[in-house]
């Protein structure tokens, strides 16, 4: 993304978390797609395959289950067949199973080993979790373009506030918040995501790489000591992207025009929000002072300066009106064109 290109949008690709995937680069989309039933079984289970949701890292589809007649959503991790063990990110992910919360995503099964059918047998690992319809933040944002007012705005960061606090009670942090992970479901409700670089207290170092413009500095710099005010610094990150239709605040190592933003924001935060007014052609009433406290709060380059989320909940842009469920779906709904 060039610097001019910056400021526009996040860009018409989604983001890439930047962690290595080089142990996983000869996973295969052909699970399915050679397989002429186009169904397979797993877990003594029969699941029909209806349509690959997601082609990133892993693979994921939606299925359903003949058993029960539902639609899932079902991830694949290749199994790591060098070493005859399952792959670490699957292993990181299914731990968060034990998780119960309406923004966080239900994981219903999981199978550890697993032989697939396919032209060629395949061994993987999988999960299945809940099918949450309406795709994801990214979606809505930027290929939709849904206009997040500050109601909206403030009705869904509470959700995931209310998500992520769910995670972080079991000392444990989600490590690459980003648009692409938090999905809405067929009430628009939030759900968060993709729990592959999680960290769980048990695990003895974070090594999440995150994902670029979204990862806190202490990420960046392979440093970090505490995973939940990391997960702060990229809430605040996802918190301006919907502010401001899908303009990033600053970029990780790069200038806009010259102007490096994020020292712009630690130095003179005055005249941060006055270039961001500007380049979003707005008047500088644009970002209220409630916002603007909160945002640069969580935007600390040094996590021991951002707020807990018990210090967000008491923030005053948080305290403000929101949506209730039913207006929520009517807004959604108009602006997918489902009404």
């Amino acid at each position: 993304m060039s610097s001019a290109q910056s400021h526009s949008s996040i860009g018409s690709l989604r983001s890439t978390s930047a962690s290595s995937i080089s142990s996983i680069d000869d996973h295969s989309n052909d699970f399915f797609l050679n397989n002429h039933s186009n169904d397979f079984f797993l877990n003594n289970q029969r699941f029909i395959f209806i349509k690959e949701l997601c082609d990133s890292k892993f693979s994921v589809y939606l299925t359903k289950d003949t058993k029960t007649n539902q639609l899932q959503a079902l991830k694949l991790f290749p199994w790591n067949e060098e070493d005859d063990q399952p792959c670490p990110f699957f292993t990181k992910e299914v731990r968060f199973a034990q998780i119960s919360h309406p923004n966080v995503i239900s994981i219903h099964d999981y199978k550890i080993e697993q032989e697939i059918l396919s032209e060629n047998v395949k061994k993987v690992s999988y999960i299945t979790m809940d099918y949450a319809k309406n795709g994801d933040l990214f979606e809505a944002l930027i290929t939709l373009r849904i206009p997040f007012n500050e109601t909206l705005l403030r009705t869904y960061f509470r959700q995931i506030i209310f998500g992520l606090e769910a995670i972080h009670s079991r000392d444990a942090a989600h490590l690459d918040l980003k648009l692409e992970n938090i999905l809405l479901d067929e009430n628009f409700a939030i759900k968060i995501i993709d729990f592959d670089l999680s960290f769980m207290p048990e695990d003895k170092i974070i090594n999440s790489r995150g994902t670029e413009n979204y990862r806190a500095p202490e990420i960046v710099k392979n440093i970090c000591q505490d995973g939940k005010l990391a997960d702060i610094y990229s809430l605040a990150i996802i918190l301006f992207l919907l502010k401001t239709g899908g303009k990033l605040p600053f970029l990780e190592n790069r200038t806009y025009h010259g102007i490096d933003m994020k020292y712009l924001l630690q130095t003179n935060p005055k005249l941060f929000w006055e270039k961001h007014c500007q380049l979003l052609g707005k008047p500088s009433s644009f970002f209220t002072e409630e916002f603007k406290e909160l945002f640069e709060r969580m935007a600390k380059q040094n996590p021991l300066e951002r707020p807990t989320i018990n210090e967000i909940k008491s923030s005053a842009w948080f305290q403000q009106e929101i949506y209730s469920e039913g207006e929520v779906f009517d807004f959604m709904s108009k602006k997918f064109n489902l009404a």
